[in-house]
């Protein structure tokens, strides 16, 4: 199948990983836990930064987002017994999430898993398995399981909060049907995405860097947004929260340069720095509800909701990678060399 493919099941598989809440989550909901820390690489390490600030707003907890590689001893000090890690891997074979989550064991924290398929390395460190039930994703370039992954740490956060009162029975209920309003929303934004996209392919095709630039409640989806552009269309894509990018890393722009920004309407000096970056660049496309529409800018009808617009501003993006990389003879959804983390020993070969 194909990264549209995939894609297009996604609202389907949020509904049902929804629906499916009360029995995925039934064990870990019970426990006492004060800290959650989430890890995963690449994709997995973006679900968990984007929706971080969700889920201790829901929680009132710390919930701390960690590279593998980051994590060590001084990671977990004291006492770790309400400490739940949670390592994120699509494949579920990441031998450097499930060091991390072996060495939180040792430390005496609570594990749980959720990679995108049954059975998987890391679940054996688990004592929850919370699988991603996004189904099967073949395509080197995950997008299904971007979505359902951070509506499965989403929903978690919801079901704890729930167990411990935070949030009454109604109020849960509530922000589920602002989670189905999102699902419901998804393919309006990508028919009206797929449209942007056939009409600029040709000019993306040859840009030769991307720099992306998001607002700060979207820094997830830029950094994800970068590294799926980098992946399909294999030229230098970087990905920078708005006031990061304005603090030097303008300079780098030319007439050469292309920009991508996901304007949610937050941050008020988005039309100042198109008008600068004009200047120097024709090639600006902006993402927005309330941009001038024309030939490189997208407006939708974005929800804009205060957690939930993650489902929607990065659905342009991955249509992106789905069409663009086509007319530079590549296959999107098939890695440079598919056998590639076989040669590095980094993950573990799925017969």
């Amino acid at each position: 199948m194909r990264i549209e493919d995939y894609l297009q099941e996604t609202p389907a598989r949020m509904n049902e990983i929804t629906e499916q809440a009360d029995e995925i989550f039934s064990e870990v909901r019970t426990k006492d836990i004060d800290r959650i820390v989430v890890t995963g690489s690449g994709t997995s390490y973006h679900s968990g930064l984007q929706v971080q600030k969700v889920m201790q707003h829901f929680l009132g907890i710390h919930v701390d987002v960690y590279y593998p590689f980051t994590i060590d001893k001084l990671t977990f000090i004291g006492d770790n017994s309400k400490t739940l890690i949670i390592g994120i891997s699509q494949g579920g074979s990441s031998y450097s999430t499930y060091n991390a989550m072996k060495l939180a064991k040792e430390k005496g924290c609570l594990i749980a898993s959720m990679a995108g398929q049954e059975n998987a390395l890391i679940d054996e460190l688990a004592d929850f398995i919370l699988t991603v039930r996004c189904g099967e994703e073949l395509a080197g370039a995950k997008t299904k399981g971007f979505y359902c992954t951070k509506l499965n740490l989403i929903l978690l956060a919801l079901q704890l909060a729930r167990e411990t009162g935070k949030l009454t029975k109604e109020q849960y209920e509530d922000e589920i049907a602002e989670l189905k309003k999102s699902s419901d929303q998804f393919l309006k934004i990508y028919d009206k995405a797929l449209l942007w996209v056939e009409t600029n392919k040709e000019k993306l095709a040859q840009a030769k860097e991307i720099r992306m630039v998001g607002t700060s409640e979207l820094y997830g989806d830029t950094l994800e947004s970068a590294l799926k552009m980098l992946e399909t269309l294999r030229v230098p894509v970087t990905g920078y929260e708005f006031e990061e990018f304005i603090h030097g890393i303008y300079n780098a722009v030319n007439e050469e340069s292309t920009l991508i920004i996901l304007d949610t309407g937050v941050e008020k000096r988005v039309e100042k720095l198109i008008n600068v970056l004009s200047d120097w660049t024709e090639n600006i496309y902006v993402i927005s509800k309330d941009v001038v529409e024309d030939t490189q800018n997208m407006k939708a009808d974005f929800s804009n909701h205060l957690y939930y617009k993650t489902f929607e501003y990065i659905i342009p993006i991955q249509l992106i990678c789905a069409k663009v990389p086509e007319l530079k003879g590549v296959n999107p959804s098939i890695p440079k060399d598919p056998q590639f983390h076989m040669k590095l020993e980094s993950k573990k070969f799925n017969k």
